[in-house]
């Protein structure tokens, strides 16, 4: 993940939606890394978690620096 030509916030937003996808990849029913040590509560999470961080990564691309 290149953020050299972003902004402070569209860095935030892209370390943001990375985090969400890994989580929401670990979270994942029974295929995680994990998964026999997280609660069945957290299963219903993965699949939110894994969409949002791939929207908050793409929408990180809309924050790029003007003069680089």
């Amino acid at each position: 993940m290149k953020l050299k030509n972003h902004t402070t916030f569209g860095k935030i937003l892209g370390w943001l939606g990375f985090l969400f996808f890994i989580s929401g990849l670990l979270f994942f029913n029974k295929s995680g890394v994990l998964a026999e040590d997280i609660p069945a509560a957290f299963y219903p999470f993965s699949l939110p978690a894994t969409i949002i961080g791939i929207l908050l990564m793409l929408s990180s691309h809309f924050f790029k620096k003007k003069n680089v």
